[in-house]
């Protein structure tokens, strides 16, 4: 079922007054109106097309209500509903909705809810995709008071979406989503949201998986100021976290302003929620895990500090992180083998400069290291196997590959040496 939609928005300024009057009147160019359908507006009130901030000076001064340098002057009301709830022919174009039971309706609805001497506009805007009724209403209370705050708080707007969606429902239309922790837009994007695909919606709503957090072992060094290390991973967990939640969120939120132009739209705003849902229960997850493997290592500190062999499910954990670390050290050392490479000492400045490691060398040369830095790990280079053949053989294989690059460029540069000035 397509949505009554309604949108409020502020006038404080004499300058805001001016813009919405030309906007509406379409008195400056409107980038999303089409010139040739211009002539389907109309005007309900407001006949003589006057700015809005007089009409509201006007409306103040007759109520005798007071006016402060703050005072909201005047709200802008947009009322309208999503695309397919109007009639529409072969091109997609809307119905003329001028003289129509629905356009009665509107008038009517704001008329007896703010009272009529209070609605000084109401335009029907006929030139976008979406038939709409642009509104200004001056906030004056049943006691003669202008208070905004009183009309137009929280509470109040909620019920007024609620009287509006019940006086829709002769023509289809329900409620939008209540108590939606959407923010909603400003009027001059209220338009560009009416046009938003059900794609863009679709994409929005697509589940994502949230990514897999992990916890770093510590280094041997971590172990002297083991209360620095679990901050660390502490705060390295929460940042991680945190960015996913800040996603999801500003997905959910996205998708919550489109929602009221899709019919389609409560369904798949359900479909966040669980995507929500499942990072706060990967958080969960991850804080029990992290407790759990900080208490573990306590434990095993202390069994060491006792001269006792450490747990088997802690060894056979290093191990596999230890498994993982020189599966990407061979793949980073691989990445150092396209290098130009002539000398073996060109490997090691390659090697040097990888991030996240530490090259040593024994003082023989006969020996040298790659350092993981993050988790202490430590590879000979004998031992690891880049692209799955041995140190020397990807060595010489390097070594090949680059002498014969070599050779194509001074060919190249000696063919070029014949070319006279």
């Amino acid at each position: 079922m397509p949505y009554a939609i309604l949108r409020v928005e502020k006038i404080k300024t004499a300058q805001q007054g001016a813009a919405k009057t030309a906007h509406n009147y379409r008195l400056r160019e409107t980038p999303n109106a089409d010139l040739e359908r211009n002539p389907l507006n109309e005007e309900y009130i407001n006949h003589a097309e006057r700015n809005y901030w007089e009409l509201a000076t006007k409306r103040i001064q007759e109520a005798g209500a007071k006016v402060r340098p703050d005072s909201v002057r005047g709200m802008e009301i947009i009322l309208t509903a999503s695309p397919e709830a109007f009639p529409r022919d072969e091109h997609g174009q809307a119905a003329d909705m001028r003289g129509s039971k629905w356009a009665e309706a509107n008038v009517a609805f704001l008329q007896a809810k703010f009272g009529k001497e209070n609605v000084v506009a109401m335009t029907l805007h006929q030139d976008e995709l979406t038939p709409h009724f642009q509104a200004v209403v001056v906030p004056i209370t049943p006691d003669g008071r202008l208070s905004a705050k009183d009309l137009f708080n929280p509470k109040t707007l909620r019920e007024l979406q609620t009287e509006y969606a019940q006086a829709m429902q002769p023509f289809g239309l329900e409620r939008g989503v209540e108590h939606s922790r959407a923010k909603h837009e400003t009027m001059r994007h209220v338009y560009g949201a009416q046009e938003r695909s059900r794609s863009e919606l679709g994409e929005l709503t697509t589940p994502t998986v949230p990514g897999r957090l992990s916890i770093e072992g510590p280094g041997p060094l971590d172990l002297v100021n083991l209360a620095k290390w679990k901050a660390e991973q502490e705060a390295k967990l929460n940042a991680e976290l945190a960015r996913q939640l800040t996603a999801a969120n500003e997905r959910a939120v996205k998708a919550a302003q489109i929602a009221q132009d899709s019919s389609t739209a409560k369904d798949r705003a359900k479909t966040l929620a669980r995507q929500l849902a499942s990072v706060e229960g990967t958080k969960t997850k991850e804080l029990s895990l992290r407790k759990d493997f900080e208490g573990g290592f306590t434990r095993a500190v202390v069994l060491v500090s006792q001269g006792e062999p450490l747990p088997a499910k802690l060894l056979e954990y290093g191990h596999q992180v230890r498994a993982s670390v020189q599966a990407a050290t061979e793949k980073h050392v691989e990445q150092a083998l396209k290098a130009p490479i002539r000398t073996v000492s060109d490997l090691t400045d390659q090697l040097r400069k990888l991030p996240g490691y530490t090259y040593h060398e024994e003082p023989d040369a006969k020996r040298s290291q790659l350092r993981h830095t993050a988790t202490g790990s430590r590879f000979e280079l004998g031992n690891l196997k880049p692209s799955g053949m041995s140190m020397k053989e990807a060595y010489n294989q390097a070594v090949q590959r680059t002498h014969q690059r070599d050779q194509v460029q001074s060919k190249g540069q000696s063919r070029g040496s014949g070319i006279g000035m």
